[in-house]
């Protein structure tokens, strides 16, 4: 039975449960990128808005859903999944590397006033946290992927979960895409 892969699997999110209780190991906690990515979501009163709340994460819920019942996961979508979010995880390493070197460019440049600078670098930090959040759902999402491949075992949820991340990726990705967009318009009329 402990060698059973669901035997394995237990003593393995054991293993990680006793590491976070009893000696404080926190390498995997990453609820801050999750909190930092909705505070880009707060209005002006604090809460969170409800429209952006339905658009950026129940909607993708509803497609993926109907996505699931039209299709599925196999082989071959996993492996397509996989190969394009690889790809995009390399490019939201590469475009962390852009905003920090934004961010230095704005507090050192002179041209900038001070109304100016606060909100691109409000929006270059934004923007981060968004990157950080994608990177993290694209880890989330191959993971899930090489869970899929390497069992064999398509099934509903897992197809409705690697849906569900998919979109959430791609959704932010437009998000990501208006931010910086409106951070390189800002810096070229300045």
């Amino acid at each position: 039975m402990l060698v059973s892969p669901q035997g394995l699997l237990v003593v393995a999110l054991s293993i990680l449960a006793i590491g976070k209780i009893c000696f404080n190991r926190d390498y995997l906690n990453c609820f801050g990128i999750v909190k930092n990515h909705l505070e880009c979501f707060r209005m002006a009163d604090g809460h969170i808005s409800k429209v952006s709340f339905l658009l950026y994460f129940v909607a993708p819920l509803l497609l993926s859903l109907s996505l699931a019942r039209i299709r599925i996961l196999d082989d071959t979508v996993t492996n397509i999944v996989t190969i394009i979010v690889s790809i995009f995880t390399s490019m939201f390493f590469t475009l962390l590397t852009l905003i920090l070197d934004m961010r230095s460019k704005v507090e050192k440049d002179t041209k900038y006033n001070a109304g100016d600078a606060y909100l691109s670098i409000k929006l270059l930090k934004e923007t981060y946290y968004s990157i950080m959040f994608e990177i993290l759902i694209s880890v989330l999402i191959l993971i899930m992927c090489f869970i899929e491949l390497f069992a064999k075992q398509y099934t509903n949820i897992g197809s409705i979960i690697i849906y569900y991340l998919t979109f959430i990726l791609l959704i932010n990705l437009f998000i990501i895409l208006k931010r910086i967009y409106n951070i390189i318009k800002r810096d070229l009329e300045i």
